[in-house]
């Protein structure tokens, strides 16, 4: 018995088709809602995701699983790798004006020496800091770092050649192109490097890789650059469902972690938060006919005690502390006008505003001279920088721990203006809303953070 391995993919050879058989069904998942679809109906499709076909081929990042599985059944199969591989680890090297936290080393020197994997850094832990030692350990070699939004590639682009002093850093986003031997790209223009890196790259590196777990777009593109004998993926929260997690661990290999968002608040690395979850009105069985969009409209969106509760939450934060910077996040654009009309002098950002409409809206809600408020979807749970946050107010609801642990991350960085920083959930009651509420409790609880009902 032997294991072919390639760079995207390998090979369990045997003579043992009972083997690959049971290996092939332990690495097979049914796709949630696969019954809604054309091809299911019809019996052309049974629903299910296969990471083992029944000639035993692999995607090469999930090597180190199936070893293990093969270990305790007492197999172990010789290894033959279908390329060069390079033997020699690259050391690991400082950067001018920089020094890492153990916790940032170990992880380079452990995704360096295994050439693969996904590195969990937690929120705030100096995740753009970990990549930047990559590359240095790395140059030399051609490489490309993926993004799923220009906001992210501009600061890292910013990050690594004013910071961290790198020459031939390049960037291709919608309006932009730069030619660089490390070349910084969105998916989206992915295309504009497909001739001059997509069979030269040596290094692939994916930020908020768990962004890309699901996507067609995006499974093509990290599972692509067949030269690229190193592949890392970076990420606070990869994800936990089957699917997702073997679709990145795959194209990447296993999850490597040192630190958790409460050993880096032990350490005074993340600001401590102090989580308090909001008691909402029973509903009284009103929800009991509604859909689910009719549920977040009416008992979110829409809900006037719940707003009001954001706005006297607001209030009081304003006038116990003149220097308060408070982010609110909500799901829809429609409950940012809602929040934004209610509160005075508040901002407000989404995406579709451009990169200068961002930052203008930024610093004048840090340049305040009294206590204010940013109201922001999406866009605000990644990729925006705001170390001065005081107070985080969850109004958005959702029941992803990708999402919650995110939103919540913006808000732990230190800064010398705050100890501690105020996160405000709510216990919904609703239908729907309840479950969601009970989900986010739970990831508060499993990140190691105390909480309060109220």
């Amino acid at each position: 018995m032997k294991v072919q391995i390639g760079i995207l993919k390998s090979q369990l050879k045997t003579d043992n088709p009972k083997l690959i058989k049971a290996l092939s069904e332990l690495y097979t998942f049914k796709i949630p809602g696969a019954e809604f679809s054309h091809a299911y109906r019809r019996g052309h499709w049974d629903g299910k995701q296969r990471y083992i076909n029944n000639k035993g081929v692999f995607r090469t990042g999930l090597l180190e699983r199936i070893l293990g599985d093969l270990n305790r059944i007492e197999c172990t199969p010789d290894l033959e790798h279908t390329y060069k591989n390079t033997k020699k680890t690259p050391k690991t090297k400082e950067i001018a004006d920089f020094s890492y936290y153990s916790f940032q080393k170990d992880l380079i020197k452990k995704a360096l020496k295994n050439k693969r994997g996904i590195i969990k850094a937690p929120t705030g832990s100096g995740k753009t800091l970990i990549m930047a030692g990559l590359v240095q350990a790395l140059l030399g070699k051609q490489m490309v770092i993926l993004f799923n939004a220009k906001q992210l590639l501009t600061q890292t682009y910013e990050f690594l050649t004013d910071a961290c002093g790198f020459d031939n850093v390049g960037l291709c986003f919608g309006e932009g192109y730069i030619y660089g031997d490390i070349m910084l790209c969105t998916v989206q223009s992915i295309d504009k490097i497909l001739d001059t890196h997509l069979e030269t790259a040596e290094v692939i590196m994916v930020d908020e890789v768990h962004e890309f777990a699901n996507g067609k777009t995006t499974l093509a593109a990290i599972n692509s650059f067949p030269k690229a004998e190193y592949r890392f993926g970076l990420t606070a929260t990869p994800p936990s469902d089957d699917i997702p997690k073997f679709n990145l661990e795959g194209a990447f290999g296993p999850i490597w972690e040192t630190t958790s968002t409460s050993g880096l608040v032990e350490e005074g690395k993340l600001s401590k938060p102090l989580i308090q979850l909001i008691k909402t009105p029973n509903t009284s069985g009103e929800d009991a006919y509604m859909s689910y969009g009719d549920v977040y409209e009416t008992f979110i969106i829409r809900n006037e005690d719940r707003n009001n509760k954001i706005t006297e939450i607001v209030s009081s934060i304003s006038n116990s502390n003149n220097e308060a910077r408070i982010l609110i996040l909500v799901k829809q654009l429609e409950h940012a006008q809602i929040l934004n009309d209610l509160i005075p002098n508040s901002y407000r950002l989404w995406g579709d505003d451009n990169l200068s409409d961002r930052y203008k809206v930024i610093t004048n809600f840090l340049n305040e001279n009294s206590a204010s408020v940013l109201i922001g979807t999406k866009i605000l749970q990644t990729g925006i920088n705001i170390e001065e946050i005081t107070h985080f107010i969850n109004a958005r609801g959702l029941k992803s721990e990708i999402a919650t642990l995110q939103a919540m991350g913006r808000a732990l960085r230190i800064h010398p203006s705050k100890e501690k920083v105020y996160i405000y959930d709510f216990i919904d009651s609703a239908k729907y809303l309840k479950m969601h509420s009970n989900k986010r409790k739970k990831y508060y609880i499993q990140e190691g953070h105390e909480i309060t009902i109220l």
